[in-house]
């Protein structure tokens, strides 16, 4: 567990480097925390604060949630002081990154969400969201019987978005 505020900082902004998309707030602490075990969820926390306080991060806000992604600034530091991370370590987050990246490009740009109608059916609202602006590329709602099959579509969502956009461009699209 990395212990020197200096290496946090340059081990949040080589996962931001390497990860080359904005990550929500949530995805950054799972990856450099509970997923690995990088830094303590205080430390990465605090570490994030400072890199935007410094210009090294830039913050937006995109549905309620706090989206990251690194300056040039930052990228220059980066540049400057990657080498104080260790190499072990540098390989291990590029591991990750190159293993797991969609898995996190899908948490952010794939959503779900259902609610109980007043007919006691429910409504499963499945979004595919374009990141650079948090407007969506495509949303589908669909009315079910049951909470049962509500949930089971809010769960399968993540891993079948992009097959349903294909399948949708696909037949709309042929002439």
């Amino acid at each position: 567990m990395a212990k020197d505020s200096t290496l946090i900082k340059l081990i949040l902004l080589y996962v931001m480097d390497k990860m080359e998309v904005p990550l929500e707030e949530d995805i950054i602490t799972d990856l450099c925390t509970s997923d690995h075990s990088w830094m303590n969820y205080m430390d990465c926390k605090d570490a994030i604060c400072d890199l935007e306080d410094v210009g090294f991060l830039h913050k937006r806000v995109s549905s309620n949630k706090y989206i990251y992604n690194i300056t040039p600034d930052g990228r220059m530091c980066l540049a400057n002081f990657y080498t104080r991370i260790p190499i072990s370590l540098r390989e291990e987050i590029n591991a990750s990154v190159k293993n797991h990246r969609m898995d996190y490009r899908r948490r952010q740009e794939y959503r779900s969400d259902y609610f109980k109608n007043h007919d006691g059916t429910y409504t499963v609202v499945l979004k595919i969201l374009k990141m650079e602006s948090d407007l969506p590329i495509v949303e589908i709602r669909m009315v079910v019987e049951s909470r049962e099959n509500a949930a089971f579509i809010h769960k399968n969502w993540q891993n079948r978005a992009g097959t349903v956009y294909g399948a949708l461009c696909d037949n709309l699209l042929d002439g």
